[in-house]
């Protein structure tokens, strides 16, 4: 084989390469990097660049630009650290540069990369040896528009066009932010042409046009509006839509008679919705698809008819309206499609209608929806993730509906044989399509917490995390985290050097290892461990980090007082010495915290928490020297990263007695902060009543409307209003910055309610509960959702589908029905035993007896389809049980015996609002 051998000693030659890019090419690539955004790979060829040739014109501008932008990219991520080592090397760019010697358009580059302040700074001090340059005014307007740090601006003098017509364009920008553009429009007026604000005045007109259809004068503003505005984005789509490109592709031409058509024909859809108006509004959709997008007009009815399937949801259009105009209007193959994605839709807006069906409808048409490979992946991974996502604010797993389970199994490909974590399911299916979903992987975790069975798939989920994102360190914290909950401390500290290999400057990190080690030192003083326990604690400090300092000296405290034999009030009051008063009150609430927490332990005794107890009742006349601020500190929760340490991070549960106290030192700004912090201590009754206080005397007129708006909220909920009178008397007399507040307080309140007051603070709108809650949410119940799920049952059989999707209950019973009503009096008065005397003596037989009577009426609440429903439906029944004497007396018999029993926080959500319609779950106070 000497031929084989001869070939096997040639030399191979070496692999072609790419020609080395020029000093200059380098710079190139990186101000391309730079302009999308990736300051990092910029910053690395600017590296190369500089090491072949430092001398480059506009080297030190291109490498200030690029460390400006990692900064902040860095700070986003929130490594703080990192981000000022990336300012100070920028700041030593910016030393370097020449200013003077700046063209108008590095000008243009270097305002842009600067902070807010000393972008006008640096523009002023330019003004004293140098010309105006009016594209780098026109660039400090837009970012003072979108940034507003107007304080800057004393920089110039008074005349200067920046500070001059600053006034105008502030007192438009409330109304430029609540979407009214001709007012807008009619305060900039003022602003002359030649003002760097100018573009924004045109930009206020093109809005006006836009809304009213006018595209002749939209094409006249667009043609002004300079290329570099701060709204590029919104004003190249614009462009697209009124103009077509060179090939004429993708772009609608503008109708030949007239623009004023667009607007009629819209009204006269509008119309048709309103009136509920079928044939109209096929019609009116027809007409208007051709005039919007006259080459691919069948686009426009998609869009168009989706639109209308949303007027559903107050029941505008009546039942099987949709599916006729789906017929009519669409192709054959795409009106399962369409159907489907107005359900997805609907459930987006009320998650109460949460349902597979459409979800299955939808992936049998896939391929005609979306007819490339990717895109359809990708579709699939979006719905799952949005059915997980809505079922989880709509239901508890636990109450899915057994006959919902075929068609999950059908979108999942395997049956569900756990319904507590078909969420989970839904979401692991959704990042086997799309591996990528960053996000989706945090949301899995989020659903995984508290799972009994789910530690092992959090571990696993955040390894498949940590393979798909090398350069992320959020797995292994919460893989750290996650060691940290079940004491396996050493496997924590290997998670944390992983994540601190990845992203060194991490501050999450060293916040987790602080928590870490406090948490160490706890277990160790549970075990009377106390070397350990002091060495953690200080291993703890020596990391010097913000999250702990409120909490580490009252577990230095807490240690010495379970560790000595001394007087524990001596003890205590020693340490709280020379500290303010708001700091020696929350010291006392969280050592009080600890002591009532560890009452389990041997070396804690119920006199250590009586005494600090006693203290914190004496110390609560200290809040006479509290400032609000001191106060609001005081009562604030503590951090998220302390979730480890406390299962409740609630202080201001521990002051609940002197609630009262502490509010009398609180007012103006500070006052809706605390009403917060006390709400989420369920703390509805006694902001009631200091509200009600604080209006007390105070005339009709003058009284506070965000008071009055908090009053509205709590009577609403606790029941005492049904309508939505008491907001609009408060909505229709404040000016628009105060709207602008209430809109702000209703996104916090929202949380501490139910539905439909809950949808009705979400989207600021009260004129839903008016009409009372509807089985699907807010509004009368949309007759059309049953009709819609027949018709997709019949498209799926036409379709010659293997199976039918299951058509659901799409209403709930009727609380009113007396049938229903009559069901449960007969199994109240009839059924029901009387109950012995003594009964709460007799202990086994009342238990016995008790447990029967519940399981008899839980029996009945299955069998009449109540189980999930909400509280207030189940609240109204009640209510019309109670109207029977006979059935009233039964159920305060139940409630009474339930309560003797202590069995009445152990009830079902659905016997609890049976039994207590108008009284909470009790609550654990903390003394």
């Amino acid at each position: 084989m000497p031929g084989r051998r001869k070939r096997g000693n040639r030399k191979r030659s070496a692999p072609a390469r790419a020609p080395r890019a020029s000093p200059r090419g380098l710079l190139d690539q990186a101000r391309e990097l730079l302009a999308g955004g990736d300051g990092r790979k910029a910053l690395d060829l600017i590296r190369q660049a500089r090491d072949r040739d430092d001398s480059l014109a506009g080297l030190p501008l291109l490498s200030f630009c690029a460390s400006m932008q990692r900064a902040r990219q860095l700070a986003a991520k929130g490594m703080d650290r990192e981000a000022a080592t990336m300012r100070a090397r920028a700041d030593g760019y910016r030393a370097s540069m020449s200013l003077p010697a700046l063209s108008e358009d590095e000008w243009v580059q270097y305002v842009r990369y600067l902070d807010g302040g000393d972008a006008l700074a640096a523009y002023a001090d330019h003004l004293d040896g140098g010309t105006s340059l009016p594209r780098v005014e026109r660039v400090l307007a837009d970012r003072l528009v979108v940034q507003r740090f107007w304080v800057a601006l004393d920089v110039f003098d008074e005349t200067h066009p920046l500070r001059r017509d600053a006034a105008a364009v502030r007192s438009g920008l409330h109304a430029m932010d609540a979407g009214d553009w001709a007012r807008a429009e009619s305060l900039l007026q003022g602003v002359p042409r030649r003002s760097p604000f100018a573009a924004w005045r045109l930009f206020c007109r093109a809005m006006v046009c836009f809304g009213a259809g006018d595209d002749d004068g939209l094409r006249r503003i667009l043609d002004r509006l300079p290329d570099d505005f701060a709204l590029a984005r919104t004003v190249a789509e614009w462009r697209r839509l009124v103009g077509r490109d060179a090939a004429g592709n993708g772009r609608p031409v503008a109708p030949k008679d007239g623009n004023g058509r667009l607007a009629a024909l819209a009204g006269e859809l509008k119309r048709a919705l309103h009136n509920g108006n079928v044939r109209a509004a096929g019609t009116a959709i027809e007409r208007l698809a051709d005039a919007l997008y006259p080459e691919d007009p069948a686009r426009a009815r998609i869009d168009l008819l989706e639109i209308a399937g949303l007027a559903t949801l107050r029941d505008l259009l009546p039942g099987g309206a949709i599916e006729r105009l789906s017929r009519r209007l669409l192709p054959a193959d795409r009106v399962i499609g369409v159907a489907a994605r107005i359900l997805l839709a609907r459930q987006q807006v009320v998650p109460a209608a949460w349902n597979p069906v459409p979800a299955v409808a939808l992936f049998d048409v896939l391929a005609v929806e979306f007819p490339r490979e990717q895109d359809r992946a990708l579709a699939r991974a979006c719905v799952l993730e949005a059915l997980a996502r809505t079922g989880r604010a709509a239901m508890h797993p636990d109450f899915l509906p057994p006959e919902m389970e075929p068609d999950l199994t059908a979108l999942l490909g395997r049956p569900v044989e756990d319904p507590g974590m078909v969420f989970v399911e839904l979401m692991l299916a959704s990042l086997e399509a799309d591996p990528d979903n960053r996000d989706g992987y945090l949301f899995l975790l989020d659903l995984l917490r508290g799972q009994s069975a789910g530690k092992r798939r959090v571990q696993r989920v955040l390894q498949d995390m940590a393979d798909r994102f090398p350069d992320d360190s959020t797995p292994w914290l919460e893989l750290a985290t996650l060691h940290y909950a079940r004491n396996a401390y050493r496997q924590a500290e290997g998670a944390l050097e992983e994540a601190r290999r990845r992203a060194p400057h991490d501050d999450r990190l060293l916040d987790l290892q602080a928590v870490g080690f406090l948490k160490s030192a706890e277990q160790s003083r549970r075990k009377g461990r106390f070397a350990l326990a002091v060495r953690d604690l200080e291993r703890a400090g020596k990391l010097g980090r913000r999250v702990i300092e409120s909490v580490l000296p009252a577990k230095w405290l807490l240690l010495e007082v379970v560790s000595g034999d001394a007087d524990t009030s001596a003890t205590v009051a020693r340490h709280l010495e020379g500290l303010p008063p708001g700091a020696q009150l929350r010291m006392l609430a969280l050592l009080l915290r600890d002591l009532y927490d560890n009452n389990d332990v041997r070396n804690v005794r119920p006199e250590m928490a009586e005494a600090v107890r006693r203290l914190l009742a004496d110390g609560i006349s200290l809040a006479g020297e509290c400032a609000p601020d001191e106060i609001v500190q005081v009562l604030e929760p503590l951090p998220a990263e302390l979730d480890l340490l406390y299962d409740d991070r609630r202080v201001a549960a521990t002051f609940r007695r002197w609630w009262p106290a502490l509010l009398e030192r609180v007012d103006g700004e500070r006052l809706p902060a605390v009403l917060d912090v006390l709400l989420d201590c369920d703390g509805q009754h006694e902001v009631r009543v200091e509200i009600e206080r604080r209006l007390r005397g105070i005339r009709k007129p003058r009284r506070d409307p965000l008071l009055l708006f908090y009053l509205a909220v709590i009577r609403y909920e606790e029941g005492s209003d049904h309508d939505a009178r008491r907001f609009r008397d408060v909505l229709k007399k404040v000016d628009p910055a105060t709207r602008d507040r209430l809109r702000s307080a209703a996104a916090r309140l929202a949380r501490h309610t139910e539905e439909p007051l809950r949808h009705a603070l979400q989207t600021f709108d009260f004129e839903p509960l008016d009409e009372g809650p509807g089985p699907l949410g807010p509004g009368p119940p949309p007759a059309a959702v049953e009709a819609f799920l027949a018709a997709l049952a019949e498209q799926f059989k036409a379709a010659g589908a293997p199976r039918g999707p299951a058509v659901l209950q799409p209403f709930p019973p009727d609380p009113g029905d007396p049938a229903l009503v009559e069901r449960f009096r007969r199994a109240l008065t009839e059924e029901a035993p009387v109950a012995p005397p003594g009964a709460a003596q007799q202990a086994m037989l009342f238990d016995r007896e008790i447990y029967d009577d519940l399981d008899r009426l839980d029996e009945l609440i299955d069998d009449c389809r109540l189980r999930g429903e909400p509280p207030p439906l189940l609240r109204e029944l009640a209510g019309n049980l109670r109207a029977d004497p006979a059935a009233r007396r039964e159920l305060d018999r139940l409630a009474r015996d339930c309560q003797t029993a202590g069995l009445r926080d152990r009830l079902t959500p659905e016997l609890h609002a049976l039994l207590f319609a108008r009284r909470g779950k009790e609550k654990k106070r903390r003394r």
